[in-house]
């Protein structure tokens, strides 16, 4: 299945992008603190929409998820295609 690109520009800036994989969401994302550690985490449809608000939205949706998921800083899961 194709990746539908909603939002997002330039990862290796730093931000962040969402995806659409058939009728499931994905952020990706940097989630290191001092290195690099790519994550591609499956969101709700509301999540991905607020994240498309602006930074304030990105960063709300962002804290609940690693909360949810119970992450620690540095644990990558994904990495970008080169």
């Amino acid at each position: 299945m194709v990746d539908q690109k909603l939002f997002g520009l330039e990862l290796d800036k730093g931000n962040l992008e969402v995806v659409r994989r058939g009728d499931r969401y994905f952020v990706r994302y940097d989630a290191g603190a001092h290195q690099m550690a790519w994550r591609e985490d499956e969101i709700n449809e509301q999540d991905a929409m607020t994240v498309g608000s602006g930074k304030a939205g990105e960063y709300d949706v962002i804290v609940r998820l690693q909360t949810r998921l119970g992450l620690d800083a540095g644990t990558s899961n994904w990495q970008p295609p080169t």
